[in-house]
């Protein structure tokens, strides 16, 4: 078995984490080697790549080409490739301006600003831009690299350190997924995500995104969006007053606080919340029609 499918087959059999961490271990390797060299590629080229790891990250979460790419990685914690190419650029950059590198490598960089004049200039530790007569030229490693760097704020650029300054480019939010998230069964986790994010076999989902005529629930006749699945649906009314009881200690509840969990709760009060809704969720077999 190959390794793509291989890791396709893991990310639906097991829980969302073992996807996560099998896209760490054999996919993004791939996407990001050497990225430091390629990382001016065209638009179309980077859209490219993108693609590539957007379908990961709908294997993974189970979601569907109807979420947007912004709550599909809110979902896994992921930040996009390009953004993780320029993150790698800029060490890359400090650990040139350090003399962090090879001689050889630092040979290629043209000099600092302030060795070309005996003034004190403003932004001391950019480096000077060389002339670049293409596109191609002006995307390339040096000049891309040198342009990169030279946009950082000057603080951020003397940081003592590399960890420090990696801690102050990175956006820490980019990276946080929310525990509770990947928690339970995989094939709970992925329906209740789908619920969460509007792709769901619920009426209302399916009519927004075109694949039914119609959002009315069918036993009940009025709009079937999540918080008539969850508080008002005449079908389920023996399964809910079960997850009532289970959930008591949550009330008052919401269909928000159902979908995303509450901020005020610990981890481990928000995975039992998310415990009593996959519960619901399987007990009325909606999504298993």
């Amino acid at each position: 078995m190959s390794t793509p499918q291989r890791w396709r087959r893991s990310a639906w059999s097991n829980l969302c984490m073992q996807g996560l961490f099998s896209n760490k271990v054999y996919v993004r390797p791939l996407l990001e080697y050497s990225s430091i060299v390629w990382g001016g590629c065209t638009e179309q080229q980077s859209i490219s790549f993108e693609r590539l790891q957007n379908e990961a990250a709908r294997i993974v979460t189970g979601l569907t080409r109807s979420v947007s790419l912004e709550n599909l990685y809110e979902e896994c914690g992921w930040e996009s490739l390009q953004y993780r190419r320029k993150l790698q650029t800029c060490c890359f950059m400090y650990k040139v301006y350090n003399n962090m590198v090879p001689q050889y490598v630092l040979d290629l960089f043209p000099i600092n600003i302030n060795e070309r004049s005996n003034y004190e200039l403003r932004n001391p530790e950019n480096f000077t831009v060389p002339f670049s007569r293409t596109t191609l030229m002006r995307k390339s490693c040096i000049p891309n690299g040198i342009d990169i760097w030279n946009g950082l704020d000057t603080n951020v650029k003397l940081s003592l350190s590399l960890s420090s300054f990696k801690n102050i480019i990175k956006d820490a939010s980019k990276s946080l997924v929310k525990p509770y998230y990947l928690h339970g069964t995989r094939i709970l986790a992925v329906q209740h995500a789908r619920i969460r994010n509007r792709c769901s076999n619920l009426n209302l989902h399916l009519f927004y995104n075109h694949l039914t005529i119609s959002p009315l629930c069918t036993f009940c006749n009025s709009v079937e969006d999540a918080e008539h699945f969850f508080f008002v649906c005449r079908r389920f009314q023996t399964q809910r007053l079960v997850f009532f009881r289970e959930t008591r200690v949550f009330h008052p509840l919401s269909t928000k606080t159902l979908l995303f969990g509450l901020d005020s709760l610990s981890i481990e009060g928000n995975c039992k919340l998310f415990e009593a809704v996959h519960n619901y969720i399987k007990c009325t077999k909606r999504f298993q029609e």
